[in-house]
């Protein structure tokens, strides 16, 4: 997410408090004002670049929609319902198609959005919604892969694993697989973060890497074991998202499941320790 985009959120933040101090409206919780403040500054979609130009099919218009999803479940207010379905039919067509998608690009990034796809079609039954979830599920079967079986965090970037593509990829996956009886993908979620922790956690501190490059080719990476050169707090918390996220979806006697606690457990652990100590 660029530096415009955080800055833009932090002024809906200073807006919404704003807001809130004059109308008295104490009564609300933070999360629902935030929302009503995204839906009145964007009613048409959530539009986080120049003003005017119509939003791309990007992962931060999914992080906020996720947001808003956990509202409209709570509250069982249609208006959260609406704007999600609004947002997205911006992008799908009656056949399913994505505007501004391209499966050719193999990028981990695309995916995120699917999540939202998959609660349309949950709460609707449309078959344009299952559809589009699909075109970003086969991206998956052929998405390139490091050695082992890790995901390539984009095409563009070869042999390399970040840790926001978990975050990005592994809840849809995980989602879609509990969604259309696909369990032989848990094996799969799981060997991501297994993957991604093997390479990328460091012995000392329990954070991990913020990517690793498989290949050693990159200027940032470190020649004899790949990694990044420092760790970003940001990547930690998509890590950490994403392995609550896929928890949720995760059958409770999967093998593997133990796995993934564990490593939830490692990083609980590592982000409440203060460095050195």
């Amino acid at each position: 997410m660029s530096a415009k985009i955080v800055n833009r959120m932090f002024i809906v933040i200073l807006i919404m408090a704003t807001n809130a101090v004059k109308a008295q409206h104490v009564d609300k919780p933070w999360s629902e004002k935030m929302a009503k403040t995204v839906m009145c500054l964007w009613p048409d979609s959530v539009e986080m670049e120049k003003k005017g130009r119509p939003a791309s099919w990007a992962y931060f218009t999914g992080v906020v929609l996720e947001g808003m999803t956990n509202i409209w479940r709570r509250t069982d207010d249609e208006v959260y319902f609406d704007y999600i379905q609004r947002n997205m039919d911006r992008f799908v067509s009656e056949q399913g198609a994505i505007k501004g998608y391209r499966q050719s690009d193999y990028d981990l990034d695309q995916l995120k959005n699917g999540r939202i796809l998959l609660t349309l079609y949950n709460k609707t039954g449309k078959e344009k919604y299952k559809k589009a979830a699909l075109l970003l599920r086969d991206q998956l079967k052929n998405h390139p892969r490091t050695k082992e079986g890790g995901f390539w965090h984009q095409g563009i970037y070869p042999y390399q694993m970040w840790l926001d593509g978990l975050y990005m990829a592994e809840p849809f996956y995980a989602q879609y697989s509990a969604t259309f009886n696909e369990p032989a993908n848990f094996d799969d979620i799981a060997n991501q973060f297994i993957y991604m922790e093997k390479h990328a956690r460091d012995v000392k501190t329990g954070l991990l890497y913020h990517g690793w490059d498989e290949a050693r080719a990159q200027r940032w990476a470190d020649k004899q074991n790949g990694l990044s050169v420092s760790f970003w707090g940001r990547s930690m918390g998509w890590f950490g998202m994403a392995l609550v996220d896929v928890l949720e979806y995760f059958p409770k006697g999967h093998p593997k499941r133990a796995q993934i606690l564990a490593i939830l457990n490692r990083y609980a652990t590592a982000i409440t320790i203060p460095t050195g100590q």
